[in-house]
């Protein structure tokens, strides 16, 4: 996938896993800025017609 222009944004498609869970990938640059390794909970949460991913750093 080409690396867009502006570094904050990213298309992705959603993928079914199972039966009735969707997932997206997220790009390997913002989970090294972020520093996330497998298994690491994040907290997911919708504003308006937004979705957030954050790092849980709890």
């Amino acid at each position: 996938m080409a690396r867009p222009d502006n570094d904050q944004t990213a298309r992705r498609k959603l993928n079914l896993v199972g039966g009735k869970t969707l997932a997206v990938s997220i790009p390997i640059d913002i989970v090294r800025s972020l520093d996330l390794k497998k298994q690491d909970p994040v907290i997911v949460r919708r504003v308006g017609q937004k979705i957030i991913i954050e790092k849980d750093n709890s």
